[in-house]
């Protein structure tokens, strides 16, 4: 989803913050980003604390407020791709350090109404709303009074833009915001930055190169030139001319579990969507209580299982890819696990297993059942396992652990070939090939179900972290035959109703 749109002109709202450390500075606000990433800045996880010390002054009328969802599970890779762009287009100085969903704002109160009296009427808001789902979607540029911006656009959930319009409503008598849009809020633009303040040119040169809409083709082994850093113009040409790798469009899905009020450069409160309360304190990602909240999501959301569901004894079922023991898988795929504990997560995953597969099913795990140096060997996870268990061989499985290359099966008239990497599978195949190995990174190729080219991706994260039965994936697939839709499904889950 490429998409290039201008922002409507706004009148600039400067903000100016006195720090007594060793200089003044000011930032103005940038529709949607207003904590942008220049030199001048502090750094954007300085804590109340951390305030205090370094003799932060500032009023509460002279505050800044901004209502917005932090990326949780997606943070690791957005981040990741955002520094990708920063070392191939050199604009690191440009970059946003904070990725969120900017829901109202920035905004400053009016007179005689407290922090207190906003938070009050959020809480009212979002009391009624249950975590908010939405899709991050390719690139997106789009120009405005202080320069470009490239972003990730965002394809929010109707609940999702209902929020946002209640949000709206309760804080436009209390605050004044310096967003155009919030008095419009259905024309929301919803995205998460990537880089803003950008030159014209320059963000249309690294748009077109990341939509892969150069003017010039490039010849077969051409490096992308790029212009070099301030750094970079002293170092000698073979240390400095570094080839600029592709990056792929994103698609991933993400879930607004809290919604975060900051004030100026540091939480001042997140309103738990499921625990339905405020939450002062620690906001860490890495903190106790985040750990909490993602069990409880877990929960909520239906990819941990709290009571046995057994199957049918005809029943087959099929999952790939669970990288037992694998803790940096958290953040590779964006898994709904506390990122440094990889015994939390193979716990929820073997529960998941057991509470479906009864002593006699048949299950495939079409590859890389564990990974990693901290994993248990293959055959003491298949102890913990239930059922009739046929191991595919993945790319991080070792031979002798009893796993075939793939398989063939039938169920209810239909063929199905089973493998972990489908560029295995034979070209001419007249059946539906279910796979694993691309877990949730590349979607738009490998979704859930691409009824075009017969594929079923059935690696953890697409499916929920349960095993799927053949049964659910056939009936799927007369149902949309019948309809004629061949649209791809994303994801397995709840996530897939954006």
């Amino acid at each position: 989803m490429f998409i290039h749109t201008p922002f409507k002109d706004i009148p600039p709202a400067p903000v100016t913050m006195n720090i007594q450390v060793h200089r003044a500075f000011r930032y103005e606000s940038l529709v949607g980003c207003p904590f942008s990433a220049v030199p001048e800045y502090p750094p954007m996880n300085l804590t109340l604390q951390h305030q205090q010390d370094m003799k932060i002054t500032v009023s509460t009328m002279d505050s800044t407020y901004l209502v917005e969802i932090r990326l949780s599970r997606t943070k690791w890779r957005i981040k990741k791709i955002t520094n990708e762009i920063a070392h191939n287009f050199g604009i690191g100085d440009f970059l946003e350090l904070h990725p969120h969903v900017t829901l109202f704002g920035p905004l400053t109160i009016r007179e005689r109404v407290s922090s207190r009296q906003m938070l009050e009427a959020i809480g009212n808001v979002a009391a009624r709303y249950d975590p908010l789902p939405f899709l991050i979607n390719g690139w997106e540029k789009r120009d405005g009074m202080h320069g470009s911006v490239i972003a990730f656009p965002v394809r929010a959930s109707e609940h999702l833009r209902q929020i946002t319009r209640e949000i709206a409503q309760v804080l436009t008598p209390l605050t004044t915001s310096q967003n155009v849009w919030d008095g419009e809020p259905d024309q929301k633009w919803f995205h998460v930055t990537i880089a803003n303040r950008l030159g014209s040119d320059q963000a249309s040169a690294i748009f077109s190169r990341l939509t892969g809409q150069d003017q010039k083709p490039m010849a077969k082994g051409e490096v992308p030139e790029r212009k070099p850093g301030l750094l970079q113009r002293f170092l000698p040409a073979h240390v400095r001319e570094k080839p600029v790798s592709a990056i792929l469009p994103v698609l991933l899905d993400e879930t607004g579990i809290r919604i975060t009020v900051m004030r100026d450069m540091a939480i001042l409160a997140e309103y738990d969507l499921i625990e339905k309360r405020w939450i002062y304190g620690d906001h860490r990602h890495s903190a106790p209580r985040w750990q909490k909240t993602l069990v409880q999501y877990r929960h909520h959301a239906g990819l941990e299982h709290r009571d046995p569901e057994p199957s049918l004894p005809d029943d087959v079922f099929l999952i790939a890819d669970l990288h037992l023991g694998h803790a940096n898988i958290i953040r590779y795929c964006s898994r709904p696990f506390f990122f440094s504990d990889s015994r939390e997560m193979d716990h929820v995953l073997i529960k998941n297993w057991n509470y479906t597969i009864s002593p006699k099913t048949r299950i495939y795990c079409l590859g890389d059942l564990r990974y990693g140096p901290e994993a248990e060997p293959a055959t003491q996870y298949r102890k913990r396992l239930r059922g009739d268990i046929v191991l595919i061989r993945g790319n991080h499985d070792d031979r002798d652990t009893g796993t075939i290359a793939s398989a063939e099966t039938a169920y209810e008239d239909l063929k199905f070939f089973l493998v972990h990497d489908p560029a295995d599978a034979p070209q001419s195949y007249d059946g539906w090939v279910i796979h694993g190995h691309h877990h949730n990174n590349d979607l738009r190729h490998y979704p859930y179900m691409n009824f075009i080219d017969r594929r079923v991706n059935v690696s953890a994260e697409v499916i929920g972290y349960k095993p799927v039965s053949l049964h659910e994936i056939v009936q799927r697939i007369r149902e949309r035959g019948a309809s004629g839709d061949t649209s791809p499904i994303l994801f397995r889950y709840a996530g897939e109703q954006v």
